[in-house]
C-alpha cells in the first residue's frame, strides 16, 4: 500500500516534536541541577569561611587563656616564694625572742638564788642594765611569740610602716579571733621591736607602726 508524502510527513512530525520537548526538558533539568550545584558550592564556601574564622577565634582564645594561666602560675610561684621568705623571717624572729626569753628566765633564776645580807651593796652598773633589759622584755607565751614574729615579718617588708588596721587585716588571716586592740597592746609591750610614729601633714596625719628591732640608735 502506497503512502503519500503528506502522510509520511505527518507521522514524523509528532516524533520530532516529542524529541524536541524531551531535549528541552532535559536541558532545563540540567540547568536547574547546575544552579543547585552552584548554590551548594557557594554554601560550602560560606561554611568553610565561617569555620575558619571560628577556629581562628578559638585559637586566639586558647592562646589568651594559656597566657593568663602562665601568668597566674608565675604569680603563685612568686607568692609561694614570698610566703616562704616571710615564714623563714618569722622563724628567725621567734628564735631570737626565744633566746631573749631564755636569757630573762636565767636572770630571774640567778636573782632568786642570790642571798641578801644586812648591808646590801649598791647595785652595780651591769646589774642595773640587766634589770632594765629584763623589765623591757615581758614574758611571752607561744601564741604571743608567734604573733610578734608574724608582725615583725610583715613590717620588715613595709619600711615606711603600716597602720593598725592594715596590720590586723594581714595577721587575722594567719591567726583568727584577734581584735586590732589585741595587736596594739602586744606591740606596745615591745618598744624595742616596734615603734609608732605620726606621718603625713594636716588632715592626712596618721599613726603608723614601724619595725624597730634592727635600729641600734633606738636601743
Amino acid at each position: 500500500m502506497e503512502v503519500s508524502d503528506g502522510e509520511e510527513s505527518s507521522r514524523k512530525r509528532p516524533r520530532t516534536d516529542s524529541h524536541y520537548e524531551e531535549r528541552n526538558s532535559l536541558r532545563e533539568e540540567n540547568d536547574n541541577l547546575r544552579c543547585q550545584m552552584e548554590a551548594y558550592k557557594n554554601e560550602v564556601e560560606v561554611i568553610k569561611v565561617d569555620l575558619k574564622k571560628e577556629l581562628e577565634d578559638k585559637d586566639k582564645q586558647f592562646k589568651m587563656l594559656q597566657n593568663t594561666l602562665q601568668g597566674m602560675q608565675q604569680q603563685l610561684i612568686d607568692a609561694k616564694r614570698k610566703q616562704t621568705e616571710e615564714e623563714n623571717k618569722v622563724k628567725e624572729l621567734q628564735s631570737k625572742l626565744q633566746v631573749i626569753n631564755d636569757g630573762k628566765s636565767k636572770i630571774n633564776s640567778d636573782r632568786d638564788i642570790v642571798t641578801v645580807d644586812d648591808s646590801e651593796p649598791e647595785p652595780s652598773e651591769s646589774t642595773t642594765i640587766s634589770e632594765t633589759t629584763s623589765e623591757a622584755v615581758p614574758p611571752l607565751n607561744e601564741r604571743d611569740a608567734k604573733l610578734v614574729g608574724i608582725i615583725s615579718a610583715f613590717l620588715n617588708v613595709h619600711p615606711f610602716g603600716a597602720g593598725l588596721d592594715y596590720i590586723w587585716s594581714y595577721v587575722s588571716k594567719l591567726e583568727s579571733n584577734l581584735k586590732p586592740s589585741d595587736i596594739e597592746v602586744l606591740m606596745t609591750r615591745f618598744p624595742t621591736v616596734f615603734k609608732q610614729e605620726l606621718m603625713g601633714i594636716g588632715a592626712n596625719i596618721e599613726r603608723r607602726w614601724l619595725f624597730n628591732a634592727f635600729n641600734s640608735s633606738d636601743d
